[in-house]
């Protein structure tokens, strides 16, 4: 999808879809295929549902989940608390307007359906720096939470736009990213941990995960300016000695960690100043100090640092991060198909990064299974590493049929039909 797509109107989506190819998709069906795929298909249903393990009381953990005619089920999720509401409240327009259609046209994603139901509200004014929704501008306003409202909505979306993908892969009998065209069956991967407070345990554990092959590491920046001298001695001190430990062939990356106090407590001074203390042990990358829209935050540390900068994970769609692109302040982007507008989007936000030079694509890990099929299906080049959270992806991934995480540094691209492991329902039901 190019770049100007956005201005297309409801009238040229539509012919779009009636002549989109479905004899592509046909061909390429797998003998296994799990379901008789017609062409034809159509949505029967669209609700956000609780899944739980079997026999238990808990509330469950929420999915969007896409039912058609010819019985295939696709799952967007699990779903944040904040992304599950905002969901709720978009089922009833959702099921008005997906119902009746066929899921399998790639014309119907994320984009067309923000554009049918928010009709004059396009998402290009996030490259001006307004919301919207709201219209209000968002430039150099650090944010209150960890997404905006217009983004809890957005990040709804891009779960049925995950669901959607999820049907056409079961429908093809294929894995999502033979789909797209994608041979790589095999992925390097990047652990992102949390540092305990005990260096010498943290040191440890580096090392032992160097030499089981995860050679490259993302660890978080616990401390910032309210923790005062000490706070910015732990973090140089982390990055001095992991990579006095693991040695110079070490990929070491820094972020970050939001969660503590608020949405970001680091300034344009204190992230200078971190800056210049660990340019010395050459960083691959520091990863979003600063709130996603405080552009000139990220101008003016481009200006004191060779250190390649990464962001993008709380961005919303590639308008949002075109700006940053444009003026050449980061070197990753790191787009997550769960918030940025689905694995449509991050194929858009692919494509429009393969037009800077230098600049790299690699998703935000908040869940593994839509970034891992996107990577695979574009060039190294562009799209190297997936990433895999080992604090939190175990969780993520609880219900499904299979667990996966990386084993010596590569995962294994997913290999079922559809975006992966299924919810196993022999050991989960719905709440």
């Amino acid at each position: 999808m190019s770049f100007i797509d956005s201005t297309k109107t409801t009238a040229d989506r539509g012919i779009r879809r009636r002549t989109v190819l479905k004899g592509a998709m046909l061909a390429a069906l797998a003998p296994s295929a799990a379901f008789a795929a017609s062409g034809s298909a159509k949505i029967t249903g669209l609700e956000v549902v609780r899944v739980r393990p079997r026999g238990s009381s808990q509330s469950g953990v929420p999915y969007v989940e896409i039912v058609t005619d010819e019985g295939a089920k696709g799952y967007g999720g699990p779903l944040y608390n904040e992304q599950a509401r905002s969901m709720q409240q978009l089922v009833a327009p959702l099921q008005k307007l997906l119902v009746g259609q066929n899921p399998e046209p790639q014309e119907l994603d994320f984009l067309s359906i923000w554009n049918d139901l928010y009709p004059g509200k396009p998402l290009t004014t996030y490259a001006e720096g307004r919301d919207p929704l709201t219209g209000e501008t968002v430039w150099n306003k650090r944010r209150k939470s960890r997404h905006t409202p217009t983004g809890n909505i957005i990040t709804a979306l891009s779960a049925v736009d995950n669901a959607l993908w999820d049907i056409r892969g079961k429908l093809a009998g294929q894995p999502v990213y033979r789909m797209l065209g994608g041979k790589r069956e095999k992925l390097r991967a990047y652990l992102s941990i949390v540092p305990g407070d005990d260096f010498r345990k943290v040191f440890a554990q580096a090392k032992s995960l160097y030499e089981d092959g995860h050679t490259a590491q993302k660890w978080f920046f616990r401390w910032g300016p309210p923790d005062g001298e000490a706070g910015f001695k732990k973090v140089v001190g982390l990055v001095e000695g992991l990579r006095t430990t693991l040695g110079d062939d070490a990929r070491l990356m820094f972020d970050f960690l939001i969660g503590y106090r608020g949405r970001c407590d680091w300034d344009v001074d204190y992230a200078i100043r971190v800056a210049k203390a660990i340019a010395p042990f050459k960083p691959f990358w520091l990863e979003e100090p600063f709130s996603p829209e405080e552009i000139e935050a990220y101008r003016r540390l481009r200006g004191e640092t060779d250190i390649p900068l990464a962001t993008g994970e709380h961005a919303y769609g590639r308008w949002h991060l075109k700006p940053f692109l444009d003026e050449k302040l980061i070197r990753f982007v790191q787009a997550d198909p769960e918030w940025c507008g689905g694995l449509s989007e991050l194929l858009a936000i692919c494509k429009l990064t393969s037009r800077y030079q230098g600049v790299q694509l690699i998703p935000h890990g908040h869940h593994v299974l839509a970034a891992a099929h996107v990577v695979a299906s574009q060039l190294e080049s562009l799209c190297p590493m997936v990433e895999h959270g080992i604090a939190w992806l175990p969780g993520r991934q609880r219900a499904q049929t299979r667990s996966i995480s990386p084993v010596a540094g590569y995962l294994a691209t997913p290999h079922e039909p559809g975006l992966g492991p299924d919810i196993d329902w022999e050991r989960f039901e719905r709440a």
